[in-house]
């Protein structure tokens, strides 16, 4: 063969290889997209059919009951005397390191997080069979399909609205027709889980779920198995939820699983029932091993004490384990709220120390309330309650109070007589001090005024969108020093007799909710020296949108047509509040820096409030810091009175497990004024 024959022959044969590869890493090319399209689109299948299960299969849950198979364990891995100031916790606090409890429930279902839970039958070693951790209650019935899993916390990453704070993947399962769907948050907060579950590729049911996360001061562990039989239902077959609580250098473990569909039905007239044999024919799953020892270990102890109670000391006995009741009561009814009664009459105590009662402004300093509920009850269409509000300024040093008792006599349409007795604000007039100080100089001090209130409504509502309230109400204000006012020859009482109209509009179903209020104050009538004709416009809108967010919008405005005095103004929509409220209150209604005296100081007001709220706001993508707030807010606000140029305030608040804490800015025309912070206690707000 010839050298150019040879040499030819080896160009094609790299030209043919030159060729193939060109062509293999087209078609590696080609095949690429369809690849990354196949992940692509299993990702974006199961995902969409698992947002879109609810609407296409599920039904409410609401009217449905079930019976439910409760089982709680807890194990106290260290304590100290500090827990017994968490609520619900005294009873482990002491004694022996491990418990055990079990109820048999009734479920009744208004919504899927919105139920009734009636515990039938109990059982266990903790004292008295009381409910310990309540708290954990929100987590046995999870809402997956929800915005939430619970309520208004921790955003589901099976909601689409939901899928910007989480990443998603999905693979195939080993099963045919599952997928596995991986989730993680973008952000590390509190209000975002972490876990997988396997999904029905065909319906977006998710058969088995498991997420943890961490939520006021609890991490938690839940294991969610649905029903795969029947997919019309939203609620899980069973629920195992393990938790790890610390506090303090308090480290306390609890597991609670949770059996739906149970199929013993027992009558509703059963309440509570102690009775471990009947447990036994009823439980539903057996115990484990530890839970028998715990069981074992407890029965021994209680046969050792009947055993070593000679017959002469049973009335010592008896003496101590009164002692011990006691001790429970007191010690119990200092940190959780009491409810005590059945039947017709029924008690309801706030703790005595309860933070969550504790509050901080820059206008009022520290104050601190208690409240407590008392009802009788004929029927469930007519009962009496009293619900009396006492509250401490240790700035002012004063002390409030309010009464109310209502008798209901058609809870359908809001219908009620309500008497209430009040102290208000010690309030100075501006028009007054302004009077004093041309008699007396700028340097007099002029002293303040007590008020006190009795009101009388009767209120119904006559329409879906009407609710009517009329009633009067008598204002007496007192001096503080009423020798130096009768010398300056001023009254030592104001005093004022006024019958009221207060009507509530709502003639949209999503709309604002109006208001207006209208006050008659007649010269003479029961010893009054005040005349006066008021009038009030109020309008509040509140909007839930996706992802737990609010918008809140309040604006109102107020006008005296008629006075015989320019003392002592008395708004009901624009005053000062002097009983601390928290952040799910009215912190988003109210001006947090505004001089006291210029509440009453004016014949006319014209008000705005707009608040933002969010839990995934600003702070909550900081490294460290942001994990455990829970929610932030932006307000802004302004007003208009008589003879004062513009008022605003901007502020921006947080919220957490601890506290909730808010700082404003106040600006006259446009001009800074001051900084203030208004700070709640939120510590155990849920428990």
């Amino acid at each position: 063969m010839t050298p150019e024959i040879i040499c030819n022959f080896g160009a094609v044969n790299l030209n043919l290889r030159i060729a193939t590869i060109r062509i293999l890493m087209l078609g590696m090319m080609t095949l690429m997209p369809s690849i990354c399209f196949s992940r692509t689109s299993l990702d974006s299948l199961v995902l969409n059919r698992i947002w879109n299960y609810r609407r296409n299969y599920s039904q409410s849950v609401g009217g449905m009951e079930q019976n439910m198979y409760l089982r709680c364990t807890y194990g106290t891995d260290r304590r100290n005397p500090t827990l017994f100031l968490v609520p619900t916790m005294y009873t482990i606090a002491q004694g022996e390191r491990a418990f055990i409890g079990e109820s048999y429930c009734k479920m009744k279902f208004r919504d899927i997080n919105d139920y009734d839970l009636q515990r039938q039958v109990v059982c266990g070693t903790i004292p008295r069979n009381r409910f310990t951790m309540s708290t954990m209650a929100k987590y046995f019935t999870p809402n997956l399909y929800g915005i939430s899993i619970y309520p208004e916390q921790l955003l589901s990453p099976f909601h689409r609205s939901n899928h910007s704070v989480y990443r998603y993947r999905v693979s195939p399962s080993d099963d045919e027709g599952l997928a596995i769907v991986r989730f993680n948050p973008r952000v590390s907060n509190t209000q975002l889980v972490s876990g997988h579950a396997i999904v029905d590729i065909k319906t977006g049911h998710l058969l088995n779920v498991v997420f943890e996360g961490e939520f006021d001061m609890i991490s938690f562990k839940v294991t969610a198995i649905m029903n795969r039989e029947a997919i019309e239902t939203q609620l899980p077959d069973r629920c195992i939820t393990e938790a790890r609580f610390k506090f303090m250098g308090n480290k306390v473990s609890a597991v609670f699983s949770a059996v739906y569909n149970c199929p013993t039905s027992l009558p509703d007239s059963l309440d509570e029932k102690e009775d471990r044999e009947l447990m036994a024919i009823l439980r539903p799953i057996p115990l484990k091993k530890m839970e028998e020892q715990i069981y074992q270990h407890y029965d021994s102890i209680c046969e050792q004490q009947r055993d070593t109670i000679p017959a002469d000391t049973t009335k010592t006995h008896r003496t101590n384990r009164m002692k011990e009741i006691l001790w429970d009561i007191i010690g119990d009814n200092l940190i959780n709220s009491t409810h005590a009664g059945s039947g017709p009459v029924t008690m309801h105590i706030s703790p005595l120390l309860n933070p969550l009662y504790l509050g901080y402004s820059r206008s009022q300093g520290i104050s601190y309330k208690l409240s407590l509920g008392l009802q009788y009850s004929w029927n469930s269409h007519r009962y009496l309650t009293l619900k009396p509000q006492f509250g401490y300024n240790f700035k002012l040093r004063q002390i409030y109070y309010t009464a109310p008792l209502r008798m209901t006599y058609n809870p359908k349409r809001n219908g009620y007589a309500e008497i209430r007795w009040a102290n208000g604000n010690r309030i100075s007039s501006g028009a007054l001090v302004d009077d004093i100080h041309r008699q007396m100089g700028d340097a007099f001090e002029v002293p303040e005024y007590k008020d006190e209130s009795i009101t009388l409504v009767n209120n119904v509502v006559a329409f879906d969108w009407l609710e009517i309230m009329a009633g009067m109400v008598y204002h007496r204000r007192q001096s503080t020093d009423r020798n130096l006012m009768h010398e300056l020859g001023r009254p030592e009482e104001y005093r004022s007799f006024a019958p009221l109209l207060t009507l509530h509009l709502s003639p949209w179903l999503k709309g604002p909710m109006l208001t207006v209020n209208y006050e008659r104050c007649f010269k003479n009538a029961l010893r009054s020296n005040l005349d006066y004709e008021r009038w009030e416009f109020d309008a509040s809108f509140k909007r839930k949108m996706n992802s737990l967010r609010f918008f809140n919008l309040r604006v109102g405005a107020g006008l005296y047509t008629q006075r015989s005095s320019d003392f002592f103004v008395d708004y009901k929509n624009f005053r000062d509040n002097n009983l601390p409220t928290g952040w799910e209150d009215d912190w988003s209604g109210q001006f947090q820096l505004l001089n006291s005296q210029w509440y009453n100081d004016s014949d006319y007001y014209l008000r705005g409030h707009a608040s933002y709220e969010s839990p995934l706001l600003a702070l909550t993508w900081l490294p460290w810091a942001g994990r455990v707030i829970e929610t932030e807010r932006i307000y802004v606000s302004a007003l208009s009175i008589e003879h004062t140029r513009p008022y605003f305030e901007i502020g921006y608040g947080f919220t957490n497990r601890y506290f909730s804490t808010g700082i404003f800015a106040s600006f006259l025309d446009y001009n800074f004024q001051k900084f203030g912070c208004k700070f709640t206690v939120e510590l155990f707000r849920r428990w």
